[in-house]
């Protein structure tokens, strides 16, 4: 005998958030990095300063400058920059 399973609520159980704008995190929280819609020269240098697909930030502060930190590093990024960096929030543990 088989028993049903609502694949509806394990879906949702495991579902990824949305990538969302760095911009719109609150201060204090963590998201790893999406992608980001920049000019190819800003991507390398985010990249230089340690943001790559498998970063996971902190959000310092919001607004401008908007303050991440990245392991032990904070990097300050204008408004501009933020906006077009897509991160994955990490869940509330």
């Amino acid at each position: 005998m088989s028993v049903p399973t609502d694949n509806v609520t394990a879906s949702a159980a495991h579902a990824v958030p949305a990538p969302i704008r760095l911009s719109e995190l609150a201060s204090g929280c963590t998201a790893r990095l999406h992608a980001a819609l920049l000019r190819p020269e800003d991507c390398a240098l985010l990249k230089a300063l340690g943001l790559n697909d498998r970063s996971v930030m902190r959000v310092c502060q919001v607004g401008e400058p908007c303050i991440v930190q990245v392991k032990t590093t904070r990097i300050g990024l204008s408004r501009v920059v933020a906006d077009g960096i897509l991160v994955v929030p990490e869940p509330v543990s």
